[in-house]
C-alpha cells in the first residue's frame, strides 16, 4: 500500500459525525476496506468488516495458542535439561547467600504486595 492509499483511508471523527459514516459503512461492508479514525489528529480507531474482524480475532487466538504451546515445549525442554542436576534447598541457598531464615523471615514481614 503506498502512502497516498493509507491517507485515503484515515477519517475524522469530525467527518463521521458529517455525513461520511453511512459512506465509510458501505465501503467497509462492499470492500472489506479498513479506516483509521482519527481524533484530535491522533489514531484512535479502526473501522472494519465484521468478517474482517472476526478472521483477525482468529488468527490471534491462534497465535496466541501457539505462543503458549512453544513457551510450554521451551518450559520442558528447560526442565528436561535440569532434570539430572544438583539440586539444593532453600535453607542451604539461604545459609550460602550468609543469612538466616529469621533473616529471611524478617525480610518478608517487611515486603508488601499490592
Amino acid at each position: 500500500m503506498v502512502l497516498t492509499d493509507f491517507t485515503d483511508k484515515l477519517v475524522s471523527i469530525t467527518d463521521l459525525s458529517n455525513g461520511k459514516a453511512g459512506k465509510i459503512c458501505t465501503d467497509v461492508t462492499e470492500n472489506h476496506t479498513e479506516y483509521v479514525i482519527l481524533r484530535n489528529n491522533r489514531p484512535t480507531a479502526v473501522i472494519m468488516s465484521l468478517d474482517e474482524y472476526r478472521e483477525v480475532s482468529e488468527k490471534a487466538r491462534r497465535l496466541e495458542k501457539l505462543l503458549d504451546e512453544i513457551e510450554t515445549a521451551s518450559l520442558l525442554k528447560l526442565a528436561e535439561s535440569r532434570k539430572n542436576s544438583a539440586t539444593t534447598s532453600f535453607e542451604a541457598l539461604v545459609e550460602e547467600e550468609g543469612m538466616t531464615m529469621e533473616d529471611v523471615e524478617a525480610l518478608e514481614a517487611g515486603v508488601e504486595i499490592e
